[in-house]
């Protein structure tokens, strides 16, 4: 199990081989969760509010122009990448000489100083950038959680006064099969939420187990093999009316009230 700091006690992870999809999904998933008031302090790990910068190379132009990918990446690695391109010596110190777009254009660095870059084609001949690339400003997440190979996501929340774990597990995974989200799109509980749920799963067995045992331990004391039924059969209505009275005066089922 992967280790996380979240910001709440129980967590459930999303994840996808598509990154788009997990990016556009699980916003959706969140703001379901937040509307939910069996479920408090709803957060997301998700940050991905970082404005990029995608520069999609028309690679028909490209090539009508002499210009091949290779030469647009070197040309915006030129203007961008800081590359070290010499070295000055003196007698007492070295200075390093770095390769970039002039100040002027956009303070340094920045997309206003695309349209002054050109690229070298194969003739040598300068191509404007925007001639063969198309320039588009999207965001993008600041980091990228995983979840074994894949892309994760994960929703954090607390549980509001009066409601169970169990609620929250159901109403968490109605709302993931409610979204219409494709197949490749998974979700699944960590931590605490994660052992719960797999509690439920061999609850059945346990008790069947617990009874079995008490039933044959009875049987040797009592030396009978229906004197242990008898016994048995008053414990359902017992633990009825344990759970009645307690909710009859307002107390949670815990140590002290066992």
């Amino acid at each position: 199990m992967p280790w996380r700091l979240e910001q709440a006690q129980y967590q459930y992870t999303l994840t996808d081989t598509n990154s788009d999809e997990l990016n556009h999904w699980a916003p959706i998933l969140l703001e379901k969760l937040e509307g939910m008031k069996i479920l408090t302090d709803v957060a997301s790990d998700q940050q991905i509010a970082s404005p990029h910068i995608v520069v999609d190379v028309d690679r028909n132009a490209a090539a009508r122009l002499g210009v091949s990918v290779a030469d647009v990446d070197d040309a915006l690695n030129d203007a961008f990448g800081q590359a070290e391109i010499a070295t000055i010596y003196n007698s007492s110190q070295q200075a390093k000489v770095i390769l970039e777009v002039e100040q002027a254009y956009n303070y340094g660095y920045g997309p206003a100083a695309l349209p002054s870059i050109y690229v070298t084609n194969a003739t040598g001949g300068q191509v404007p950038l925007l001639a063969l690339a198309h320039i588009t400003r999207t965001v993008e997440p600041l980091t990228i959680n995983h979840q074994g190979v894949f892309p994760s996501v994960t929703l954090s929340f607390n549980l509001a006064r009066g409601a169970s774990l169990s609620q929250a597990v159901d109403a968490v995974t109605a709302a993931k099969t409610n979204l219409g989200a494709p197949g490749t799109l998974i979700g699944q509980f960590e931590g605490t939420a994660q052992a719960f749920q797999a509690s439920l799963v061999t609850m059945p067995l346990l008790v069947a187990v617990a009874i079995l045992t008490i039933y044959i331990i009875m049987g040797m004391l009592y030396e009978s093999f229906v004197h242990p039924i008898t016994i048995l059969s008053a414990l359902p209505p017992a633990g009825v009316g344990a759970l009645l009275i307690l909710m009859a005066t307002g107390y949670d089922l815990t140590l002290i009230a066992r």
